[in-house]
């Protein structure tokens, strides 16, 4: 299992800094505003 995070974790990295297409970039602008909004709801 923690094999398995380690690799979409390297996976992440490395496709976060290859240019994207525009599904991919509204993909990721939704799981970036949903783990914010779920980090501010545990945070207070």
């Amino acid at each position: 299992m923690l094999y398995t995070l380690f690799i979409l974790a390297v996976g992440i990295v490395i496709g976060w800094n290859i240019p994207q297409p525009p599904w991919a970039k509204d993909l990721q602008d939704r799981v970036l505003y949903s783990v914010k909004a779920m980090i501010d709801k545990l945070g207070r």
